[in-house]
């Protein structure tokens, strides 16, 4: 009996720059039940976040802590008749150490192009030839659109000090996993509350504060689009990993713009969820380059992924 519902899994390509510095390793895990050799994988937990998943997976089998990069696609094929799709990122190694166990009981770092040989034809290797078209380190700038706010028409006070809801505050505590794990040092607001609070649980546990930008909120974009993407520009090339969160009305054509200008693919972004995310893939360098802008759907709330 076929089936309608997909597995979904995420992996990544974990790679570590190589002893003599020309160039990079990575890693393949070895797995004792099928005997072969694979990027590390695995099935994502009851509504965990795909790029959470890649990366606790990446942990489980290789005993590394990852940071992850540009989006390197996915691939779709059917295990024992159900579909599955797993998705995989560029995931650069930030430390760590491999424990065997009866999942995987090897790890071996290789360059890449020696690695493509130990790999799944139809599986694995698109993917490796991806992350080999442009495996240069990357930082990101996170925009993300405000957490659950309610209803505007059913909100008696000013629209500004409208607060998120309780769907909200628990998607802002679980976007904060993903804000560390991108290693977010600089936040910054549109001049509401419920954009400010998306960002507080993030800013409590980074212990950094959250700069107010009154130019990405929709009134501010609204008076003085030039402005609003001349500071979006400034902060996606500054020299480190940042978030921008505002609203609905100011995202779509803030990043289509910052996109435009900087020569990259802008990912479809309509409709925008509370809560969604766009990542900006910005090389590290004195010439930051837009390499990739991807879009991602928001976190599950802490306490439903907990149930």
């Amino acid at each position: 009996m076929s089936s309608n519902v997909t597995t979904e899994a995420a992996g990544g390509v974990l790679w570590r720059p190589s002893h003599g510095g020309a160039g990079v390793d990575v890693a393949l895990v070895h797995r004792p039940k099928y005997d072969d050799w694979s990027l590390p994988k695995g099935k994502l937990d009851p509504d965990e976040h795909p790029l959470l998943g890649a990366l606790r997976e990446i942990a489980e089998e290789t005993g590394a802590r990852a940071v992850p990069g540009r989006p390197l696609g996915e691939t779709r094929y059917a295990k024992d008749g159900v579909p599955k799709r797993v998705r995989y990122w560029a995931m650069r190694c930030a430390g760590g150490e491999f424990v065997p166990s009866t999942e995987v009981d090897q790890v071996m770092w290789l360059p890449p192009r020696e690695a493509r040989m130990h790999l799944v034809a139809d599986r694995d290797r698109p993917i490796l030839d991806d992350f080999l078209r442009d495996h240069r380190q990357t930082r990101a700038c996170v925009v993300v659109r405000h957490a659950s706010a309610g209803d505007r028409d059913t909100w008696t006070g000013e629209d500004a000090d409208r607060p998120l809801d309780d769907l909200g505050r628990e998607q802002a505590q679980s976007l904060a996993e993903i804000l560390l794990a991108y290693q977010v040092t600089r936040a910054y607001s549109a001049d509401v509350l419920r954009c400010l609070d998306t960002l507080g649980p993030f800013a409590t546990r980074a212990q950094i504060t959250i700069d107010s930008e009154p130019l990405v909120s929709e009134t501010g974009f609204a008076a003085n689009r030039r402005a609003a993407v001349a500071r979006v520009l400034e902060i996606v090339t500054a020299p480190h990993p940042s978030v921008i969160c505002t609203q609905r009305g100011a995202l779509p054509d803030l990043v289509v713009e910052v996109c435009r200008q900087l020569g990259g693919r802008t990912p479809r972004l309509e409709p925008v969820r509370k809560g969604a995310l766009v990542v900006l893939h910005v090389t590290v360098g004195a010439e930051p380059e837009l390499v990739a802008a991807e879009r991602l759907p928001p976190p599950a709330p802490a306490q439903r992924r907990a149930a």
